[in-house]
């Protein structure tokens, strides 16, 4: 397989990816020197988990064709996570007390736990993505997502969602 950087697209979609990554963790001495712990912590985990899942996005791409299946698994994990934690830090800017409802945390974590399950056994059951070859616009791995996959970004979004009203909510008023 063709290296990926070769082609023009494919070194300024990795230069963004990990120089997103290297901003994410540049800020984190930034970030931990907050005094509100829980929105310290938040902002820490948020630019911690977006970083490596940038780091790894980056990653997939150079690494050896036997590790790339294994380092886009680890990837959707912290991307997974990200989401988490950014309702953790949404909900402490905005002086909600919900990532400390012990309730909502559990079903959270369980949540969470069930899906990174389901991802790191993708090699068995083959139902939240496939792998095959593609040449456009550079030769790469390609990534077939299936249902679940969907269902888990879908999930995603919905989460994230509700992040971003608690945000404006708190700006409206």
């Amino acid at each position: 397989m063709t290296a990926p950087w070769m082609a023009p697209s494919g070194v300024v979609y990795l230069t963004l990816f990990f120089l997103s990554g290297v901003a994410c963790f540049s800020t984190i001495p930034r970030a931990r020197t907050f005094d509100d712990a829980e929105l310290r912590y938040g902002l820490v985990g948020l630019l911690a988990t977006t970083g490596i899942w940038s780091v790894l996005k980056t990653a997939f791409f150079i690494v050896p064709d036997p590790l790339r299946e294994a380092t886009y698994t680890v990837g959707l994990v912290f991307g997974f996570a990200t989401v988490w934690v950014w309702l953790y830090f949404a909900s402490a800017y905005t002086g909600r007390q919900l990532h400390k409802n012990t309730v909502l945390r559990r079903v959270s974590v369980g949540v969470f736990l069930a899906v990174v399950l389901i991802k790191l056994t993708n090699p068995i059951h083959r139902l939240y993505f496939t792998t095959g070859e593609l040449a456009t616009p550079f030769r790469h791995l390609a990534i077939n997502h299936g249902l679940i996959h969907w269902i888990s970004t879908s999930l995603s979004y919905v989460l994230a969602a509700i992040g971003l009203f608690m945000i404006f909510e708190l700006y409206f008023e």
